[in-house]
């Protein structure tokens, strides 16, 4: 029996309209209800932007998330305090931050954060020792939000699940700052705190922050990013780093190269120059990814240039 046969067993009139809904009217002669049309809504427009160092913009229609945003690029010594460049951050950070992640504490990951947070209100999210360089920067509570690995969590349209990492093999163990720092402090002072990754979805997009070459296969199973944001520094002191990320990630759409560039090198008009040396490790990077995942697109970031996801 046809559904039109059965609604009319049932005393009433059928109309199925051309959008899938089934509209019953009831009763002697009763019309059907005009068919009102649904419009789906639009998905919002996410872009991708680097900034350089491990510093990432994901932008979901009108908010935006920062990744280890660092615009200061200090050179470095072992005696002089660092103090953040306000303005470069005030030159190249957005008007309006919805939230901050961090994914460890060296200073070329969490210098600017601070004064990001204080110019913008965003939230700032990572660990214990980025928390405590946060307050002593004199960032209120109600900005402030520690995670560890396996912590999910929504701002704005941005959810977020935390993932335990390990930094790369820099020949220096991981030391936590200590509560009640003082700033500005040295380089050495920035220790790394843990490392933490990020795997965001936003707009029926799902994006991977990998800031540091190094990860645990166990917690990356089962994330199937459409874009995996991989960091290539110091790969190789990593056992078949590449091939072994594409394998535990379902060899990704695309793969965008994090943490190549000169971070001592300030940010100008014109992209920066890596050197023969920095070419070579990007070109050997696809190499490697196209050796265990031939279909995967990788693209080297350029400073600034919006991708659209």
């Amino acid at each position: 029996m046809s559904l039109r046969e059965l609604v009319r067993v049932a005393g009433c009139i059928g109309v199925v309209s051309t959008l899938g809904f089934v509209v019953i009217g009831c009763g002697g002669g009763t019309k059907a209800p005009a068919i009102t049309p649904v419009t789906a809504p639009v998905p919002e427009t996410v872009t991708l932007t680097y900034l350089g160092v491990a510093g990432w913009q994901l932008t979901s229609g009108s908010h935006v998330l920062l990744h280890d945003p660092y615009f200061s690029r200090r050179e470095v010594d072992d005696v002089k305090p660092l103090v953040p460049d306000l303005v470069a951050i005030a030159a190249h950070t957005p008007r309006e931050v919805e939230v901050v992640l961090v994914g460890h504490s060296h200073y070329d990951h969490l210098l600017d954060v601070p004064t990001i947070a204080s110019k913008t209100g965003a939230l700032v999210v990572g660990s214990e020792s980025t928390m405590r360089v946060a307050r002593a920067a004199g960032i209120p509570a109600s900005q402030l939000h520690v995670v560890h690995g396996g912590d999910t969590f929504a701002s704005g349209p941005f959810a977020i699940r935390v993932i335990h990492g390990l930094h790369s093999s820099i020949g220096v163990p991981s030391v936590d700052i200590p509560e009640g720092v003082k700033l500005p402090m040295t380089a050495d002072g920035y220790g790394e705190g843990g490392t933490l990754q990020f795997f965001v979805t936003t707009g029926g997009r799902k994006v991977l922050f990998i800031g540091t070459a190094n990860f645990i296969e166990a917690e990356l199973e089962g994330l199937r990013p459409d874009v995996a944001i991989v960091a290539t520094g110091l790969r190789a002191k990593i056992p078949d780093y590449t091939c072994r990320l594409m394998r535990v990630l379902g060899k990704p759409p695309l793969v965008l190269t994090n943490h190549f560039d000169a971070h001592w090198e300030p940010l100008g008009e014109k992209q920066m120059d890596i050197g023969d040396a920095g070419r070579a490790s990007l070109a050997a990077f696809a190499e490697e990814v196209h050796a265990c995942a031939p279909a995967t697109q990788v693209t080297v970031p350029q400073h600034f240039v919006t991708i659209s996801l």
